[in-house]
């Protein structure tokens, strides 16, 4: 399953990179990519449930989930 997640806050590449390091934790995804410049970031996850656990992590980080 594709999904795209936008997130506000992010403002650097540091904030990619802190973001890819909490989402490669997770298991059943896929694979992913964080876009700094579209302020998102594309999952494809074995489940949809996998989605809140993502939400959850990334909001723990300070980013807001829009």
């Amino acid at each position: 399953m594709k999904t795209t997640i936008k997130i506000k806050g992010m403002h650097c590449e540091g904030c990619v990179k802190r973001i890819e390091n909490v989402v490669s934790t997770i298991k059943g995804i896929n694979e992913f990519k964080v876009n700094l410049e579209e302020q998102n970031v594309t999952l494809d996850v074995k489940k949809e449930s996998i989605l809140n656990e993502v939400k959850e992590k990334i909001e723990d980080l300070g980013f807001e989930i829009v």
